[in-house]
């Protein structure tokens, strides 16, 4: 066991695995200081292809058991953005404790519009409703509704290395090069196609007419140059729908995985690409993988587009580190 200073309050967490823990605030333990936990769910109505909106009554259902102990604060997002202004918002009301209904790209929202100016835990949870639900699949792969908020009411919590890329949040994958025609073309594509195909089509189309530029990537104190049609820096595995890119990645392990795709013929491209679905890319001669804690990004004569978690949020050159803080994920 052990303690996390937490304001003026002391939270006592005990292993309950060898990767979870259980918290408890001492001062809400003290008798007749015992308080209401308030938990703001944010919906994305858009992540789904709409179907977020179905998972309201199933989680009014499962908290309305535990409205003595724990009140819910439950708002949609309307637009793109939305789901950082609103976390901003709710966090500086003193609410540390979330949980993002949709995609990556929500959760990456959320992340990013929590204020970290002040000495406070978040403790962020994912209702996996998106395109592609790729950071559940490096945290317990859970998508059953009731065990994910059972392990919210429980306060089964996993400490979650934090990514920065210049100013912005990460705690998945932060790609570059061919990810940003894909993503663009998903976006498109997911209103027709739900899912994992849309984001198939949207590689495919790209392999065959994406331009690879010389780029440059520092790995700590290791360089590397060539003309790369892709870098991933994976603090989770994978993007995509489930293209397993960075499959040496562990999200609590202070190191990110760094996968660099050099370029290749595009025969080559269509004929190689089902490896990356089972975490073989490195068996491809153009691929190189390298782990470090500070990455640089730079292209040469043009820029790629920054691909945070589903969102594209810039342009490179980029510099990758840790943030100083952790997210406290629910889950087991």
């Amino acid at each position: 066991m052990f303690h996390v200073k937490h304001s003026s309050d002391f939270e006592l967490c005990f292993f309950v695995s060898r990767e979870t823990y259980m918290c408890y605030n001492i001062e809400k333990m003290r008798i007749g200081a015992i308080k209401m936990r308030k938990i703001a769910i944010i919906v994305n109505p858009v992540a789904g292809n709409g179907k977020t909106i179905d998972t309201l009554p199933i989680i009014k259902d499962v908290f309305n058991k535990y409205k003595d102990t724990i009140e819910l604060k439950i708002v949609l997002s309307k637009n793109k953005g939305d789901v950082t202004a609103l976390a901003n918002t709710i966090s500086k009301e003193g609410i540390n404790e979330f949980i993002a209904v949709g995609g990556d790209g929500t959760l990456s929202e959320l992340i990013n519009g929590l204020d970290y100016s002040i000495n406070i835990i978040y403790k962020v949870g994912i209702i996996p409703w998106g395109t592609g639900n790729d950071f559940i699949k490096s945290l317990n792969n859970e998508k059953n509704i009731v065990k994910i908020l059972k392990n919210v009411i429980e306060n089964r919590v996993r400490i979650v290395d934090l990514g920065k890329v210049n100013e912005h949040y990460f705690i998945n994958v932060c790609s570059f090069g061919i990810d940003g025609p894909i993503i663009r073309d998903t976006e498109k594509l997911k209103k027709v196609f739900p899912g994992h195909p849309a984001y198939l089509i949207s590689t495919l189309k790209s392999g065959l007419v994406f331009k690879a530029q010389q780029t440059k990537v520092t790995v700590d104190d290791r360089e590397y140059k060539g003309n790369m049609i892709l870098i991933a820096v994976g603090n989770g595995k994978y993007i995509g729908g489930g293209m397993n890119v960075c499959p040496d990645a562990k999200i609590d392990d202070g190191l990110f995985e760094v996968c660099l795709v050099n370029n290749v013929s595009k025969l080559k491209f269509m004929k190689e690409i089902g490896k990356v679905y089972k975490g073989r890319l490195g068996e491809v001669e153009e691929v190189i993988y390298d782990r470090g804690k500070e990455i640089s990004i730079e292209v040469e004569g043009a820029q790629y587009q920054i691909n945070v978690d589903g969102n594209l949020i810039g342009t490179t050159p980029s510099k990758i580190r840790f943030s100083k803080h952790k997210m406290y994920v629910f889950g087991e």
